[in-house]
């Protein structure tokens, strides 16, 4: 779960003025929409929740029972696009979708008031053959909404935008994000919308620039920690008289 870090660098990610930050920057955005083609299976929207869990920014993610691991995995919530709503258009669409999932997560009597920052890129679920819209969703404080239930989790925004939160998947050269304490991480499809928006929460922030990018580059080699303030570089001389 996510906990309270107030002077922590991602504590200002989620202020009202960054929201609107965020907002103008989606809707700036050349956003990549994949049309439905004979191989998606229609479109679905995956929410990806933004709050604070105790005043420390957050992801909320469902947590469930996956067979083929053997074990419990981390999910973005998600609804299918309904084709009478696009009969008015595709934000109306969208937006139906988002408020169903976030009913999928909260329960259909909540009463939270969604801001929808807005959508980014659509990615392809290769394995549902589905094309996925990812809408970013802020809901203020989740703490009372989260707390003691086993179905879904707070991940830190801390946690999820540093090095060892986000990594390139040698596998399927993807994007892998970890997991919480009881469930394994994002994968496929959902770990790449994640990771397009935090990409959009960080902005120009250079201090996320390795973990959002730089990593993802060929022949990238992760750079030591800096040395703490006032730190006496170690020598060989050093090494050897502590070795």
């Amino acid at each position: 779960m996510a906990t309270r870090d107030g002077d922590s660098a991602t504590a200002r990610l989620l202020r009202e003025d960054e929201r609107a930050r965020i907002a103008r920057d989606l809707r700036a955005m050349a956003t990549r929409k994949l049309d439905g083609d004979a191989s998606a299976h229609g479109r679905r929207v995956a929410l990806v929740p933004l709050g604070t869990y105790n005043e420390d920014p957050c992801v909320v993610v469902t947590v469930s029972e996956d067979m083929m691991r053997r074990g419990r995995a981390c999910a973005l919530p998600s609804a299918a696009v309904e084709e009478w709503t696009l009969l008015e258009s595709a934000s109306v669409a969208t937006t139906s979708a988002a408020k169903r999932a976030k009913e999928a997560l909260f329960g259909k009597d909540d009463k939270t008031v969604v801001e929808m920052l807005g959508a980014t890129h659509d990615v392809l679920d290769v394995r549902g053959r589905t094309v996925v819209t990812p809408v970013l969703a802020y809901m203020g404080e989740i703490g009372e909404k989260v707390r003691g239930r086993s179905d879904v989790a707070a991940i830190s925004l801390s946690t999820l935008m540093s090095l060892d939160g986000v990594a390139p998947d040698a596998k399927n050269g993807g994007v892998r994000f970890i997991g919480t304490l009881a469930a394994a991480g994002l994968e496929g499809y959902e770990a790449a919308a994640l990771h397009a928006a935090l990409r959009v929460v960080a902005g120009p922030r250079l201090e996320y620039k390795e973990a959002l990018y730089d990593q993802f580059v060929a022949g990238y080699k992760r750079r030591a920690p800096p040395a703490p303030p006032g730190a006496k570089p170690s020598t060989p001389e050093d090494d050897r008289a502590t070795g």
